[in-house]
């Protein structure tokens, strides 16, 4: 089925963008870029019509394919891990304001550029509407602009505010929320801690994103398109999430888990380093931060124990970093190989690779599970701490805080990840149950959108548990009633039994009789009950 589709893609913490109409890229990073061009590129294999508005247009694109380029117009986000935050809020907070301030960022910018405000003033036609689901709202009318479908895109796990929009179950009893480090197993203290997190999650984004964001759609769009109701028309949200990585939990059928949508087989590996991975024949331990963290910004002090311990070590350490980055005072040992860009998930599925040392990154994480790689955890930011307890949980991993590490507990850590088996077979298990699926999570995403354009929008995916208000939706008419009935039962009864016993029984002695017995002799429930009342004879 052919179709044109406009694709938004709005990359608030670290990605690229793809839309018709309109795509923020608030930072210039492609690890998010690759689980979003994978769909583009196979809408268009499938002849699709698609205009995509990113920061990473193609240098030869096909013919049905048309790009608005947005590169240059947002500075790149690279986050300088010297730089010491000073602050009294917790991290998850700190980590939600910056999200949402990037994306609100990459709203101003792209809303003020003429292709875009021109798209918007023409008559072109759109049969579906792609956009990201993160850190703001500001293009979800788009969907009502040219009256067609919207489909989410979301990179992480379900956020907060997101299962309100599609009125997905919360249950923070044993789910637990983006920005936290909890497991899925958490004592009284972990519960009300996680419930006070996504409660305060959600108040940041209703008070930080949401209203600034109406400003801005107002602006672009004219006023009265609401975005918190517009939220609750997605057609259809793919999560890049999976349960056997992240947490078990339910679903409902408008939220379709296509975690691992970036690993892609047909990506080549140089020469120069496979010839390296080659002949690693102590193995290789394969250290990344990612594209937004750099490894060279890493505090002096830190970095040169981080090489001394690599130094003990006989393994070849492959390290994504700039080597003229690095300050005149730290020195590199002879068994570490820097190159400025590694392909990843080449790298890891290498098997010369025997730990990946990462940041706690989700895309990242999927690459190690997939090759079936154990993993050494150093979480900075977002979402990393919680991706960071969920290998933990499934025996794979390690965890270090950048504050803690020191040349002893790196190297602990590593020669214990290195000489411990049941490390490695945890991660071969897991890599079994993640590749496990009836269809590949690209050949999932683009059923599923053109399941959308079959069925035009798809309403009947939609949850009716949007309709109900607070609430209805929690039970508590239901449990209002419920007590009052209960309370009137009870107290209709109690007023017929004292009835009863104070008219209906003639055969009791008088009230002073009754109570002097009751003191000398034990006494029954049903004397109690007499006794209390003062009963009377007639």
């Amino acid at each position: 089925m052919q179709a044109r589709l406009l694709l938004l893609v709005l990359c608030c913490a670290s990605a690229a963008h793809t839309a018709r109409i309109l795509a923020v890229l608030p930072t210039n990073t492609k690890s998010h870029y690759a689980m979003y061009g994978r769909i583009i590129d196979a809408l268009v294999s499938r002849q699709h019509q698609l205009t995509v508005i990113s920061h990473f247009p193609r240098r030869d694109p096909p013919i049905n394919l048309e790009e608005i380029s947005l590169a240059g117009t947002i500075p790149e986000i690279a986050n300088n891990l010297t730089r010491q935050q000073s602050t009294f809020k917790p991290d998850f907070v700190r980590n939600l304001e910056q999200i949402i301030k990037e994306c609100l960022q990459a709203c101003e910018v792209v809303s003020r550029m003429p292709s875009v405000r021109a798209l918007l003033n023409s008559t072109a036609h759109f049969d579906l509407i792609i956009v990201e689901v993160f850190g703001s709202e500001c293009f979800l009318p788009l969907g009502r602009r040219f009256n067609a479908p919207v489909v989410g895109l979301l990179s992480s796990v379900v956020l907060p505010w997101v299962n309100d929009q599609i009125a997905n179950p919360e249950a923070p009893s044993y789910i637990p929320s983006y920005v936290t480090s909890y497991g899925q197993r958490m004592n009284l203290w972990d519960r009300f801690l996680n419930t006070f997190a996504i409660i305060w999650a959600k108040a940041i984004y209703r008070y930080k994103s949401q209203v600034p964001s109406q400003v801005i759609a107002d602006m672009l769009f004219g006023p009265g398109d609401n975005l918190e109701l517009l939220a609750q028309n997605y057609s259809l949200i793919l999560a890049n999430s999976h349960f056997s990585i992240n947490e078990v939990r339910p679903l409902v059928p408008a939220l379709v888990e296509v975690g691992g949508l970036h690993l892609n087989d047909a990506i080549k590996m140089p020469k120069d380093l496979k010839r390296i991975l080659d002949n690693a024949n102590e193995g290789v331990v394969y250290w990344s931060f990612g594209s937004m963290s750099r490894i060279e910004t890493i505090p002096h002090e830190k970095l040169v124990q981080i090489f001394a311990a690599m130094s003990e070590l006989p393994q070849l350490f492959l390290v994504k970093m700039n080597r003229a980055m690095l300050s005149n005072n730290v020195t590199v040992p002879e068994n570490v190989y820097a190159m400025d860009w590694i392909p990843q998930y080449k790298t890891l599925c290498h098997p010369n690779v025997k730990i990946f040392i990462s940041h706690g990154g989700l895309l990242g994480t999927q690459e190690a599970v997939a090759c079936g790689v154990p993993m050494l955890v150093v979480p900075l930011y977002a979402d990393q701490a919680l991706n960071a307890r969920a290998m933990n949980d499934r025996g794979l991993s390690l965890t270090l805080t950048l504050p803690d590490i020191t040349k002893d507990s790196i190297k602990n850590a590593l020669h214990n990840l290195l000489s411990n088996y049941r490390y490695k077979e945890n991660a071969l298990r897991l890599k079994d149950i993640f590749l496990d699926r009836p269809m590949p999570p690209l050949e999932t995403s683009v059923y599923w959108i053109e399941y959308i354009l079959r069925h035009q929008g798809g309403a009947h995916l939609r949850s009716p548990a949007l309709e109900l208000s607070f609430t209805q939706y929690l039970l508590l008419d239901v449990l209002t009633i419920s007590i009052a009935l209960t309370a009137m039962t009870i107290y209709i009864l109690y007023k017929l039994f004292r009835y009863l016993c104070t008219r209906c029984i003639r055969w009791w002695p008088k009230q002073v009789i009754a109570q002097k017995r009751l003191l000398r002799k034990s006494m029954t429930v049903f004397h109690c009950f007499l006794w209390v009342y003062k009963i009377k004879t007639n």
